[in-house]
């Protein structure tokens, strides 16, 4: 579990979106985290999120060091994708609800870029390690390209990094 610390970032960007949304119809949060002002949340979004990324730089700058074991990128990434599901979920339906008036469908548009970012975000950490996998022999051509597009789709990354760790871990076995 001490590796996956600096990859914490990576794993809170979505709950930080919801958290952002969350303070905006919190007259508690909104005074006092950000003073009532709009633009210190979106500052430390923008600080958040820039640290989030040189997260992701890092972890496939390791995956291309080969100081990552195979199924330890595999298992990382797996757990990245299940821990964000609930935050993409929240994300999504309060997008969804936005759509139901005239007056915050810029919101839902807003909220679909920003869910798009963090799958963006976990997203080329798969395909780095998908990639890493093929490097290895452990998957074939065909199945690192079906792989690495399933890493960008949202609830089939979830699926894709299980069965991507699923195999890894068998074949390291054998």
């Amino acid at each position: 579990m001490k590796k996956m610390v600096p990859f914490i970032f990576i794993i809170l960007f979505p709950y930080y979106i919801v958290f952002l949304i969350g303070s905006l119809f919190n007259q508690y949060l909104m005074k006092y985290v950000f003073q009532n002002n709009f633009y210190i949340g979106l500052l430390s979004f923008c600080i958040f999120g820039l640290i989030a990324f040189v997260n992701v730089i890092i972890l496939c700058v390791n995956n291309f060091a080969s100081k990552l074991e195979a199924v330890e990128a595999t298992r990382i990434n797996m757990i990245i994708k299940i821990i964000q599901i609930p935050a993409y979920l929240f994300i999504f339906v309060t997008g969804c609800v936005y759509l139901l008036t005239i007056f915050t469908v810029g919101i839902s548009f807003v909220l679909l870029i920003l869910d798009g970012v963090s799958i963006i975000l976990s997203g080329l950490i798969g395909v780095f390690i998908v990639r890493r996998c093929y490097a290895d022999g452990i998957l074939t051509r065909t199945e690192m390209i079906i792989h690495s597009i399933l890493q960008f789709v949202f609830c089939l990354d979830v699926v894709s990094a299980i069965i991507v760790f699923r195999k890894v871990k068998t074949t390291n076995i054998a």
